[in-house]
């Protein structure tokens, strides 16, 4: 379509399927760390890159650790897009032909240059981007992490661009195989061989602020939009296989693939699983989570293993506010729905706000380790269950239930706290919590059920069971609490 290399998509795969990516206990963490680090939380993997050489893939392989290279598909950099005039020309750029900056690199320039928006369709960009791929799978890392894979279709969709000759080629070519004739007749387009569509924008708007004013309404612009993310899509896709020659061996495949937003879902297909920033809506504390769920959902639903970390908006008000407990909420939600939530970093946790830009928040790992560890001492309770969509649970307000089943009867239910004091930072406990979970399998259950804490001990507690509703008093909610029944 715009000229990435064709290879084979079976060479991604470094797992039977792609469940298999990652284990529902897995402990992640974003970038690398030192060994100390690693064993506190007792880390099965690193996704977001750090292991670009043969010594730091050694050093991960002894200590038990599964690893990746990292490479984006942001910007060169403002000082090469200063520098070297052939990548210069591969910016995104908008109606006017000027390139776009990154809004959020706003205090990254070299010498006045800003970092402008690589163009993912443009020969020149996309070399540096099969370089940059070599080079972090030259140690043969398991895996490769695509950061901001979505290129120009970043800029299309929100900030103007997309408008190179190069996008413009394969719009065209893309415009032949997904456009009705309707389509092309209400635009007013009788023929796609010389077609430019920057013609047609230009009648509506001459600049890049009045085009995003009425882009929607110009003709074929759902299209144009659509063309942008899938050839994201493709592009991420044929970096993997390079990944994976680049390797020498079959190699999972992830990206910052920021669900649930809509432009985000086109490239799951090709990823093995997915590593990206999470809206936690902090400054709300539990109140405003339902986005969070959302995006657990949805890569279930795709079969997408997940491994989230917050925002950087996120990150900036922890730091801020020293809300460690919000925190472990965040890693609790995000594993009671069947997915992971990375390690906040002990040296390097990404923050970013508009007053400070980039800064980074140095994570306490006595704050954090004691509930990975939990995760991991108690892995059998996590791999291998699968929520429970027929489930009928209901519970006291405050109090956030799911339902996962293993083998055979297995159960367990993961009871979240959502009960947060924004002024004292901590959960208030709560008492005598009760659950009544409507039968849905013809198994009898067990009279006791097992009651896993973090931050306490195990203890056994009855189940009564009134026809064909068991119901359970959880006699302490802290924070998050597994019920389980064998």
């Amino acid at each position: 379509m715009i000229g990435l290399p064709i290879l084979l998509s079976s060479m991604l795969v470094g797992a039977t399927n792609n469940r298999d990516a990652l284990q529902h206990s897995e402990v992640v963490f974003m970038y690398a760390a030192d060994d100390e680090a690693y064993k506190a939380y007792q880390t099965t993997f690193v996704a977001w890159g750090g292991a670009h050489t043969q010594e730091q893939v050694k050093r991960h392989h002894e200590l038990g650790i599964r690893c990746t290279g990292s490479m984006w598909c942001l910007t060169a950099g403002a000082k090469l897009i200063h520098e070297d005039p052939t990548i210069r020309s591969a910016c995104a750029i908008d109606i006017e032909g000027k390139p776009i900056p990154v809004p959020w690199l706003f205090d990254h320039t070299h010498e006045g240059t800003p970092s402008y928006f690589g163009c993912t369709n443009h020969p020149a960009f996309q070399e540096l981007c099969r370089q940059r791929v070599k080079e972090a799978m030259a140690g043969g890392a398991d895996g490769l992490h695509v950061d901001d894979h979505l290129g120009t279709a970043s800029p299309a969709w929100w900030h103007g661009g997309g408008f190179c000759d190069h996008c413009m080629e394969g719009f065209r070519e893309y415009l032949k195989v997904h456009a009705s004739q309707e389509e092309l007749q209400q635009a007013g387009v009788d023929s796609l061989d010389d077609f430019d569509y920057r013609n047609l924008v230009k009648k509506h708007a001459s600049t890049r602020e009045d085009f995003k004013k009425v882009q929607s309404k110009i003709p074929l612009y759902s299209l144009f939009r659509l063309f942008h993310v899938e050839a994201a899509s493709e592009h991420t896709r044929s970096l993997g296989a390079i990944a994976a020659e680049a390797a020498g061996h079959p190699v999972l495949l992830s990206a910052n693939a920021c669900i649930p937003s809509e432009p985000h879902i086109h490239v799951l297909k090709n990823l093995t699983h997915v590593v990206c920033e999470v809206n936690q809506n902090a400054w709300s504390g539990t109140r405003d989570i339902a986005h969070a769920i959302e995006a657990y959902a949805l890569a279930a639903s795709m079969g997408k293993p997940l491994a989230a970390t917050a925002s950087g908006w996120d990150w900036a008000y922890v730091y801020d506010h020293h809300c460690e407990e919000l925190v472990r909420f965040w890693i609790a939600l995000a594993y009671a729905h069947g997915q992971r939530f990375m390690v906040p970093h002990p040296k390097k946790q990404w923050c970013f706000n508009q007053e400070r830009g980039t800064h980074w928040y140095e994570a306490p790992i006595e704050s954090y380790a004691p509930v990975y560890r939990f995760i991991r001492n108690h892995a059998d309770c996590f791999d291998g269950y699968e929520s429970i969509q027929e489930c009928e649970l209901t519970c006291q307000e405050n109090i956030l239930v799911t339902a996962r089943q293993g083998h055979g009867s297995a159960l367990v239910l993961h009871c979240v706290n959502l009960d947060y004091d924004i002024e004292t930072k901590t959960m208030r406990p709560q008492e005598n919590v009760s659950l009544k979970l409507k039968r849905f399998k013809a198994q009898p259950y067990p009279s006791t059920a097992r009651i896993l804490s973090y931050d306490s001990d195990m203890i056994q507690i009855p189940v009564q069971e009134e026809g064909q509703i068991l119901d359970i008093i959880l006699p302490e909610l802290r924070l998050w609490s597994l019920i389980c029944l064998p």
